[in-house]
């Protein structure tokens, strides 16, 4: 028996086999983690966006009701740079914002396209005025907000992992109906409405 390992010689040669096997063995389930996602354009996927604040109350109810912040997802760099928090906003559209358009950062594979200061449903007035901001009904998501302020009227599409986007994240809203805030100076801002 002088040439067998022993009880802790057989465990450490079975735990090296196991590094060496999750070393050269190729990891599908990452790189195909979303293989079979699509997005979802139907009505419930990208819903009717209203017109003007009559159709807003009509649609989303009054201002900072119950399913104004009923609606979250996880998204990257939301609590600070690189890391994941939790976005709040409206019920109606958790298929297109938690679904579509995460969904699409993902397949991508491009969440650090996400860069700190995302936020969502928060029960205040557009600043200055008396009239209430979009995210009040839950329908209006501020994203990348540290390098795109209120006031800019360019987009600096850079991540947290510091690499150019470009104009990637603003595609990925747009195109799936959400108003961007670049057209009043408020390049950070994304609100399911218009005319408001």
């Amino acid at each position: 028996m002088e040439g067998r390992p022993g009880p802790r010689g057989r465990t450490r040669i079975a735990l090296g086999v196991v590094a060496l096997a999750m070393a050269i063995a190729p990891m599908p389930a990452l790189a195909n983690h979303q293989s079979g996602w699509t997005h979802d354009h139907s009505p419930s996927g990208v819903p009717y966006r209203p017109n003007g604040y009559s159709q807003l109350v009509q649609y989303f109810g009054q201002p900072c009701n119950g399913n104004a912040n009923a609606g979250r997802s996880y998204w990257p760099s939301a609590a600070s740079r690189g890391s994941w928090g939790y976005v709040n906003y409206h019920s109606k559209l958790v298929r297109n914002v938690g679904y579509n358009i995460l969904g699409h950062y993902g397949y991508d594979h491009k969440y650090a396209a996400s860069d700190y200061g995302v936020y969502g449903q928060l029960c205040r007035y557009i600043d200055g005025t008396t009239k209430w901001s979009a995210h009040a009904w839950g329908a209006a998501i501020d994203t990348n907000t540290a390098r795109n302020p209120v006031g800019g009227s360019t987009w600096d599409g850079h991540g947290s992992d510091g690499k150019a986007y470009g104009s990637y994240i603003p595609q990925q809203w747009t195109g799936h109906n959400w108003q961007w805030g670049k057209a009043w100076n408020d390049p950070h801002h994304f609100q399911y409405v218009t005319g408001y």
